[in-house]
């Protein structure tokens, strides 16, 4: 592994953390857990913000053209993790669609950010 390859294994760690707290969130049902929510959305944060300097230090460097795909899919990713549950927590009755969509980006994301630790190793 290089250092090229760290920020994508930590957020893929961070995003795997999200992601089991998005499962005990899930077989819990509305109304959320005050702690669980929380937690999860911790790292949906911290996740997040590690993505931005991610961003900020493929913008600095010469980085190889091909880890933009999947660096682009993350991008939509996290904009559908956010949108979808924002989406779910002001809604009274969250339809079949919105969890699915949330499940499907989360994957996604994890799946899209493994791709791009792969390139740029």
């Amino acid at each position: 592994m290089n250092t090229s390859q760290l920020p994508f294994l930590v957020e893929g760690i961070l995003i795997f953390i999200a992601m089991i707290f998005g499962m005990l969130i899930g077989k819990a049902g509305k109304p959320y857990g005050k702690v669980k929510l929380s937690i999860h959305l911790f790292f949906f944060v911290w996740f997040s913000t590690g993505f931005g300097f991610i961003l900020h230090g493929l913008l600095k460097i010469a980085s190889p053209r091909l880890i933009w795909i999947p660096v682009a899919i993350m991008v939509v990713a996290i904009v559908t993790q956010f949108v979808t549950g924002i989406s779910m927590m002001v809604l009274k009755r969250a339809e079949n669609t919105l969890p699915m969509a949330h499940k499907i980006s989360a994957i996604l994301l994890l799946v899209a950010d493994l791709g791009a630790f792969i390139i740029a190793g």
